[in-house]
């Protein structure tokens, strides 16, 4: 089956489902630096409702300056990642230091100059260096900025199965579903978080 097949099969499947629906609102374009790195190095593997969105309104309600990247910059020499993302594992805080490092290095200020740079592959090749990095969450990176795509983890793939289809890996299951989203109609990103939602995202953690 071509990929034009598979999210034709993809859209039928939905359609046959009384109980799915499409959001209307997702996280993101906070118009903060801060926060959208903040949020896209909280979000592996853990409830967003819960651990996530409380962690991300704090930083924006708290520290403002942090919007943009010269005042991440000066909050950071006050207080600690650890402290800005209310977060006590190591691993998360380096890992925020080393995106506002690595971003700092490539000249961006704000968060419109980040989605800019997403667009760039060469810039996400970058990005994937750094440990803890993967795939999934450069895609999510572009959606808290505004960019129309999917981010693919274990229940997008598991949706993939239940509507009968096999994908050879991360790409192609990214096409099916971007492509199933314009077939839909619908935003590439709020195709992706109402799949989430259906599978029981709300109520599970998120995943690499």
């Amino acid at each position: 089956m071509t990929i034009q097949d598979k999210a034709s099969q993809l859209a039928d499947y939905i359609r046959s489902l009384p109980s799915f629906s499409i959001v209307t609102e997702i996280d993101g374009n906070y118009n903060h630096l801060g926060a959208t790195i903040a949020d896209a190095v909280l979000q592996a593997n853990m409830r967003y409702e819960t651990h996530v969105r409380p962690r991300i309104s704090r930083i924006r309600r708290e520290f403002p300056e942090a919007a943009t990247m010269s005042g991440l910059k000066k909050t950071l020499k006050d207080r600690s990642a650890s402290d800005i993302l209310n977060w006590e594992g190591e691993d998360r805080a380096r890992r925020f230091l080393e995106i506002v490092d690595l971003l700092f290095s490539e000249d961006v200020e704000t968060e419109d100059d980040l989605r800019r740079w997403l667009k760039d592959d060469a810039n996400l090749s970058k990005l994937a260096k750094i440990q803890g990095i993967g795939l999934k969450t450069i895609d999510y990176f572009k959606i808290l900025t505004g960019i129309q795509t999917c981010a693919i983890d274990r229940r997008l793939l598991d949706f993939l199965k239940q509507a009968g289809l096999k994908v050879s890996g991360y790409d192609e299951a990214k096409s099916i579903i971007n492509l199933t989203a314009d077939i839909m109609d619908v935003k590439r990103a709020y195709f992706d978080h109402s799949i989430w939602k259906h599978i029981g995202g709300g109520n599970q953690p998120a995943c690499n």
